[in-house]
């Protein structure tokens, strides 16, 4: 059951003496860490404290209300009760421990690597004051790479949930016509889920995917109908096990007199195919994101098109945006990201978008495995514009 938190567990050691780090300890209550679902699966109620170090200790400091659960995962090596203040507790284990230095879940950048409070973070140093005096430095560095590496167990979960998105999408192409409502598309992708026991991967809810024929912004679909000559872009993501896909398809629905796309529609389309592999080429072991994000974003301004308004691809995992290195470009609101190196075993949307002033949309979005060399799609790719006749 906890096959993936032991998975990461064993990689957070390794990655605590990569850094000379002596102790990494997470503050949870009620869950409050967005770490906890990857590092350990089991949260508390109550305060409590996680603490790994770089000699391979697995500790957990609960009140005996949550020690059920966390001692029954055979995760850690001593599960420590505290009926009391957790302060003295945890401060006579940090003490046994004796580290120099402390890594807590504080960053200035990323999101997903930032679960400690100043609050909380108030209290810890408060708490730890009398036994010790060494040095608190952020987790960031290597809890970016817990997430973005992920196990052999993580890349098998993102796959069964690509290829159910890909399997819905199918039966979706199938059963959508000119004449339904953006809506009413959307309910298609809601029935699929609803019958196989899933939930969207965005809220994890049973709610609508991203579903455009107009007014293209991140939105749920509205009452908009949609007609013969249209593009639809849908943006669609299933939960599968704790890890999501991140699909998105564009379809054009044919006219009544047409065989194919107009030629303006069908060019549109091999520019976006055209980027996305030259992004994948790209896409290797040791370098840059912003490097991949370059080779697409140029193919568009030389062919006289709009450059990409966002980044060209993103890690997904336990979320659909799972923080670490970025596709994207030097741009000041993505932070060091783009700097950030591309390592084997992260997963990787590719989606350079194409919006154009005529009314003519793109978005083509395939999920990726870094490997030794390069990369394997994940998803059954868009190769061809897929055109829906009604």
């Amino acid at each position: 059951m906890y096959e993936t938190q032991k998975e990461k567990l064993t990689q957070a050691v390794d990655y605590l003496q990569q850094f000379n780090i002596d102790a990494w300890v997470i503050y949870t209550s009620e869950g409050s860490d967005p770490c906890i679902p990857l590092i350990t699966g089991v949260g508390t109620v109550g305060p409590g404290a996680f603490i790994i170090t770089k000699k391979g200790e697995k500790l957990a400091i609960c009140n005996t209300i949550d020690a059920q659960d966390i001692e029954q995962s055979e995760l850690f090596d001593e599960v420590i009760h505290y009926t009391g203040d957790l302060a003295q507790v945890f401060a006579d284990t940090i003490k046994k421990i004796a580290p120099k230095q402390i890594a807590l879940n504080m960053s200035v950048e990323e999101h997903l690597a930032d679960g400690l409070t100043t609050g909380r973070y108030r209290w810890l140093e408060k708490a730890l004051a009398p036994v010790f005096d060494g040095e608190y430095v952020s987790s960031e560095p290597f809890l970016s790479l817990l997430r973005s590496i992920k196990s052999s167990a993580e890349i098998e979960k993102i796959k069964k949930a690509v290829d159910i998105t890909t399997e819905i999408y199918d039966i979706v192409f199938e059963q959508m016509s000119a004449g339904m409502t953006e809506k009413e598309v959307g309910q298609l992708f809601v029935n699929e889920l609803e019958k196989r026991g899933l939930v969207n991967g965005v809220d994890r809810t049973l709610s609508m995917p991203i579903v455009m024929r107009e007014n293209i912004a991140h939105r749920p679909p509205s009452d908009a109908v949609i007609e013969k000559g249209d593009l639809v872009i849908m943006d669609f993501s299933v939960e599968y096990d704790g890890y999501v896909s991140d699909i998105a398809r564009t379809v054009y629905m044919l006219k009544d007199d047409e065989e194919k796309a107009p030629e303006k529609v069908e060019k549109a389309f091999q520019a976006v195919l055209q980027s996305i592999n030259l992004a994948a080429d790209k896409l290797k072991p040791g370098v840059k994101g912003y490097v991949v994000d370059e080779a697409a974003r140029q193919n568009y301004v030389q062919q006289g098109y709009p450059e990409i308004t966002h980044a060209t691809g993103h890690q997904i995992g336990r979320d659909v945006h799972d923080g670490g290195t970025l596709l994207g470009p030097r741009w000041e609101r993505y932070g060091q990201a783009p700097e950030d190196v591309v390592q084997k075993g992260m997963v990787f949307t590719i989606e350079p978008t194409l919006f154009l002033d005529d009314g003519i949309h793109f978005i083509v979005e395939e999920n990726v495995v870094v490997t030794e060399d390069g990369i394997d799609c994940l998803s059954k790719r868009q190769e061809e514009l897929i055109l829906i006749k009604s």
